[in-house]
């Protein structure tokens, strides 16, 4: 049996979930449970687990009962990590590391490994995708969401709609808020920016430990907002009202045959009968969510055309 590396190992764990703490000691042969002794214990000396020829847990501390377990079936290979459950915020920046002891026939021991495999428990908590409203009297945008660890890195970036420019906002631009839960030590974000007509607003927040970012977008149209959550969903369009009038509008331009009548065609973005679609996706996997929006609306400026005129009036 030869000694495990010695580099600490920094490991990530979700709040409410699993997080494993691994250790091979690397033996050559067949490992006898019977004739093993280990455990793990974390840097305030607390044990976490313990196994004993076979007994599991005889020292382990209150802190630990029901939430860690060894992999019996494999400990003859010299597998002697665990799994550690219902991490919480307290086990954050915890330091953890294993002892381990072979006997020969004679009881005695002959082989002993002393703080291996040592591993640092980063803990966190995702972010919900976060909410983005838009003020038009203040013309303002307000990004909103809660319950994550630690504390998120928020920006926004905005793009043009006619220019199709688009950039990160600067710090000096962002007035941002993220206080702790005292009881939970989750986090609420709120973060404010100042906006115009015409404008793509996306709000973003990265989790700096779980090296994720949520995201959501608004398009800020002359009209009206239109909050496209990740789904692609439109959330605030315009009413089927509206372009049923503007249907029936364009309809009677058409009837008429001209005779000096103009006509305004308008293209509108809304929750139905617009133009275009906002479509978007949320994708999941290896520990990243990414928020795409796949085709976005770009409002059109009013066209203003002139029916030709009729030919016999002309003559008349």
């Amino acid at each position: 049996m030869s000694a495990p590396a010695v580099s600490e190992l920094e490991v990530t764990g979700i709040r409410g979930e699993s997080v494993l703490l691994s250790c091979d000691l690397n033996s050559s042969t067949a490992i006898d449970p019977a004739r093993l002794r280990f455990h793990w214990q974390d840097k305030s000396g607390k044990v976490l687990y313990s196994f004993n020829k076979g007994e599991e847990n005889r020292h382990q501390d209150n802190l630990y009962t029901n939430r860690t377990k060894a992999f019996g079936s494999e400990m003859s290979s010299g597998n002697i990590s665990i799994k550690l459950s219902q991490v919480t915020l307290e086990d954050e920046q915890n330091g953890y590391w294993a002892f381990a002891t072979l006997f020969d026939e004679n009881d005695k021991h002959f082989h002993e490994l002393i703080k291996v495999c040592p591993a640092t428990l980063l803990v966190a908590a995702r972010f919900p995708t976060p909410s983005v409203t838009v003020n038009k009297t203040n013309m303002d945008a307000t990004c909103s969401t809660q319950g994550g660890y630690p504390q998120p890195v928020v920006t926004w970036t905005i793009q043009d709609v006619l220019l199709a420019q688009n950039r990160t906002l600067d710090p000096w631009e962002v007035q941002t808020k993220s206080p702790s839960d005292p009881e939970s030590g989750l986090y609420t974000v709120w973060s404010q920016v100042n906006i115009t007509e015409n404008q793509t607003v996306t709000c973003h927040i990265f989790n700096p430990v779980l090296r994720e970012t949520v995201s959501n977008t608004t398009i800020v149209s002359s009209n009206q907002s239109i909050n496209t959550d990740p789904t692609g969903e439109v959330q605030k369009g315009f009413s089927r009202g509206r372009f049923g009038a503007i249907a029936a509008l364009i309809l009677f331009c058409l009837s008429v045959g001209g005779r000096g009548l103009f006509c305004v065609h308008k293209k509108c973005c809304g929750a139905s009968g617009g133009t275009k679609e906002v479509e978007g996706n949320n994708h999941q996997g290896n520990g990243s969510v990414e928020t795409e929006l796949l085709d976005r609306c770009r409002p059109a400026p009013d066209i203003l055309e002139a029916d030709r005129s009729d030919p016999e009036l002309d003559a008349d």
